[in-house]
């Protein structure tokens, strides 16, 4: 457990969440995280009652559905580590012997590779808590300057009248540490997504970099136990990929869903509303949608095309220069590393960029059908 907070690739999210004990839960420090859970369950639950209310109002019932749906999907993937985390606690240790593994190697450009990951990762981490807590905050200041009382996230509690004193400034100050909470609740999965898919990026170069040093012995045998290690090595990283797959593919999959139908939404209420404000909040909120989906899409992405550049490394080892047995070795590796390492969304479809294009023409379609359907 300390371990794992010792590793720089994924200590700031560790961190973050075992402080809340959505991961490595204590008899001293369980009731956190039902702290931390319950009462954005219950800002949720009133979000939807104010959506009821919405109803009449489009541009101002879509709008609350994205504030209902983001915050949902934070729950969402908060509920999901709570209730897996011991498969993210047994990952997180696997992760933790493979890192220890390159760190012990002494080769410096493996080093310099892992540091680069490292250096990304954190730096994402850093950047996605930073501008969530910003994006949040200033949600909670722009209601200030409105003409009529609003609350930052739209909520109703019957019979209560949210807009008369003192209910409305107590639920107003009750919101004020929504930027802190939301923040730690919705970037840590897309901070440790983005350095699950670097680690396993990392591992693969070092994986190509190995496969070049084997022409560099002279002798056959020790580049057979070379090759060897090669195929030892792959077969580690292709089990921790299908355990990477496994945490995620289900969640990311009901993301897909749910950003894909709310950018849609989000399209449509841009052609139907006129005020210039909500026109830039629903602009910066369809930006955030595709910043993270842009994340996943994308680290999947290149785990994709760096496990592709191992099929060639594999190709370039000198096999006309070794015996049968190394030869009939490298092609059952080729073989192998023919078929590309992938995270799939709900298990159903690769995760790269192309199928991030295609969401997004999906969900422009769905808009253009929609906004034809109500112009006539």
């Amino acid at each position: 457990m300390a371990e794992n907070e010792d590793i720089a690739l994924v200590a700031i999210n560790v961190r973050i969440w075992r402080y809340f004990s959505v991961l490595y839960p204590t008899a001293q420090s369980n009731w956190r995280k039902y702290a931390f859970v319950l009462p954005v369950c219950l800002m949720n639950v009133m979000q939807f009652l104010y959506l009821l209310e919405m109803w009449g109002d489009l541009p101002a019932f879509i709008l609350n559905l994205f504030f209902l749906s983001a915050i949902f999907n934070a729950l969402m993937r908060t509920c999901l580590a709570i209730w897996k985390h011991k498969e993210f606690e047994q990952f997180l240790a696997k992760l933790t012997l493979l890192y220890r593994q390159i760190e012990a190697s002494g080769d410096e450009y493996i080093q310099s590779i892992l540091f680069e990951a490292v250096r990304e990762a954190r730096r994402l981490a850093v950047f996605n808590l930073s501008a969530s807590f910003l994006d949040i905050t200033g949600a909670l200041i722009f209601t200030l300057f409105r003409q009529q009382r609003a609350h930052p996230f739209g909520i109703a509690l019957p019979p209560l009248d949210m807009q008369r004193t003192p209910f409305y400034e107590i639920f107003y100050l009750l919101q004020i540490p929504t930027p802190v909470v939301l923040s730690m609740m919705y970037m840590p999965f897309v901070s440790l997504f983005a350095a699950f898919a670097l680690f396993g990026k990392a591992m693969l170069q070092i994986l190509a970099y190995k496969l070049s040093c084997i022409a560099e012995q002279r002798e056959e045998e020790e580049r057979y136990q070379m090759l060897a290690a090669c195929i030892r090595y792959h077969m580690s990283i292709m089990s921790y990929v299908k355990e990477f797959n496994m945490l995620v593919t289900f969640i990311i999959g009901a993301e897909a869903i749910i950003f894909g139908s709310i950018i849609c939404l989000l399209l449509f209420c841009l052609n139907i509303i006129d005020s210039r404000t909500q026109m830039i909040s629903i602009i910066m909120y369809i930006a955030t949608m595709l910043y993270v989906l842009f994340t996943y899409y994308n680290r999947a992405n290149e785990l994709v095309i760096q496990s592709s550049l191992v099929s060639q490394a594999v190709y370039n080892v000198p096999w006309y220069e070794c015996g049968m047995r190394f030869r009939k070795t490298l092609l059952i590796f080729l073989m192998q590393t023919q078929r590309p390492l992938e995270i799939r969304a709900g298990n159903v479809y690769p995760m790269t960029l192309a199928m991030f294009q295609s969401l997004l023409n999906a969900s422009y379609s769905y808009f253009t059908t929609l906004r034809g359907v109500t112009n006539k």
